[in-house]
């Protein structure tokens, strides 16, 4: 059995990886320093992401979350590349959607364990480096744990 926190980071990573696929690009979770820091140094564009609160709010089963995934394109001048991309994340974790966490860190899906739901998105802004730029939006709400 899964720990709930584990559950709904797959369920994050299974989300962003899906627009990933569609897009055909990589995700690539900042938490993973050596692929984070192989991207930085390439020329391609990828979906980028990162966990950064899930704590209890305020006890169990009650959950508060927030996580932060974007864009980092490559040679985008006027910044079109990146604003599409943006977009895309933002329709995949709109504002009062809600969605069901599962464990997808195994071979097969596993049950539902909860539900989360967006209760907010800000887009932070873009950071450069040389020639690419790195624009993140900030994901916020709540999760149940199926009780």
């Amino acid at each position: 059995m899964t720990d709930f926190t584990t559950a709904f980071k797959s369920t994050i990573d299974k989300l962003g990886n899906d627009l990933a696929v569609a897009e055909s690009l990589k995700l690539i979770d900042l938490d993973d320093l050596a692929l984070s820091s192989e991207l930085m140094k390439s020329e391609r564009d990828a979906l980028v992401w990162e966990f950064l609160t899930f704590d209890t709010n305020p006890v169990d089963p009650l959950y508060s979350f927030s996580f932060r995934i974007g864009a980092r394109t490559v040679n985008d001048a006027a910044n079109y590349n990146i604003l599409r991309l943006v977009d895309a994340v933002k329709g995949v974790f709109p504002v009062q959607s809600r969605g069901l966490v599962r464990d997808y860190s195994g071979a097969v899906a596993g049950p539902a364990v909860g539900t989360f739901f967006i209760t907010d998105i800000r887009v932070d802004p873009q950071q450069y480096d040389k020639n690419s730029g790195l624009r993140m939006i900030l994901v916020s709400g709540k999760s149940v744990r199926n009780v």
